[in-house]
């Protein structure tokens, strides 16, 4: 093949690996005659030359993956992977703090070892888990914002996440700036993440001497959370103009049960959402939320991951929100407001 073409062998394995080195004109001249003779690259043995499976795993615990959030986030990673010449292995694991890993519930890639090069831990994530994957010596990256463990700091290294903080306080404060003084948040503060959504929506509160109120409900599904937190929120704080909820599926729910109750959104109580999840496009009123960068972390999850294969040290990474302004708020006007005790 070599002779047919004009060049060494190694030129011809830096085609096949796609070296950008190599000059397009004879790239093309290459691949030319790899296309007449019918080659076929054996994968085995390109990975005895490089010395990895050339695969890598997309670990998603304790989610699922019809969750339109991670599955961008796993778009994102592959994308990456991709443009590495790396295949990504998606498998799931469900899995709590009580579990001593290894189990046999594990993914065999995962329980046997050797098969990928590096994981990517995605979804809601333990400790035990990473304590796992360190004494396997397997490299990993973490989504940061989603760790349990006892404090709600981010990871210092091998994450990447985006900052909740900020996208809440920056919410929050676009709220005020439309006149709204008495506005709720709504959200399951047991869970860490959505905490410290809550901890940006209070100090964005404070700054302007306004009360932060809370609706803390602890329910799982984020839409029964919005349906069942609307009876709280009149009874509680009648003459609310104005709720950040704890994510776009929650405030699906509170924009139901306010309809239910002759609630008009934006008109009566305007609604911010979090994540911009694909569907806040489609509600109606379409949903302002704060929107995750999520392929954005799936690229540089994947990023990072390629470092640590290299063996190369990997900071954690902090990346930006945006308030993505749609239908469901509006600037108060001083008209009487519908929202009381009823």
């Amino acid at each position: 093949m070599a002779r047919q073409a004009g060049v060494s062998v190694a030129t011809v394995s830096r085609v096949l690996n796609q070296n950008e080195s190599v000059r397009a004109g004879i790239r093309d001249r290459v691949l030319a005659v790899i296309a007449s003779s019918g080659f076929r690259p054996n994968a085995n043995a390109r990975r005895l030359v490089s010395g990895g499976s050339g695969q890598v795993c997309f670990l998603l615990a304790n989610r699922d993956l019809g969750d339109s959030f991670h599955s961008r986030i796993l778009k994102g990673v592959e994308d990456y992977s991709r443009r590495q010449h790396h295949q990504v292995v998606y498998t799931r694991f469900d899995y709590d703090a009580e579990m001593v890993l290894p189990s046999d519930d594990l993914p065999r890639i995962l329980r046997e070892g050797g098969g990928v090069e590096g994981v990517v831990l995605a979804g809601a994530n333990y400790p035990s888990m990473i304590r796992y994957l360190e004494g396997l010596s397997l490299p990993y990256v973490l989504f940061g914002n989603n760790i349990v463990n006892d404090t709600a700091a981010y990871p210092k290294e091998n994450a990447v996440a985006f900052d909740e903080e900020r996208g809440a306080r920056e919410a929050t404060e676009f709220l005020i700036e439309l006149g709204h003084k008495r506005i709720a948040f709504v959200g399951d503060l047991s869970i860490q993440w959505y905490r410290r959504r809550f901890q940006g929506y209070k100090r964005a509160m404070q700054l302007r001497k306004l009360n932060a109120l809370a609706i803390d409900l602890h329910e799982r599904d984020a839409v029964e959370l919005g349906r069942r937190a609307v009876p709280d929120l009149v009874r509680r704080y009648p003459g609310t103009t104005a709720v950040l909820a704890q994510d776009d599926e929650t405030a699906c729910g509170l924009v139901e049960s306010l309809r239910r109750l002759q609630i008009r959104v934006p008109d009566d109580i305007s609604v911010i959402g979090y994540d911009d999840i694909r569907e806040a496009r489609y509600v109606a009123p379409t949903l302002t939320t704060v929107r995750v960068p999520k392929e954005r972390v799936g690229e540089m999850l994947a990023e990072t991951l390629f470092e640590r294969i290299a063996g190369r040290r990997s900071p954690a990474l902090m990346l930006s929100t945006e308030l993505v302004i749609r239908e469901s708020c509006v600037r108060l006007t001083g008209a009487k407001l519908k929202l009381a005790v009823k």
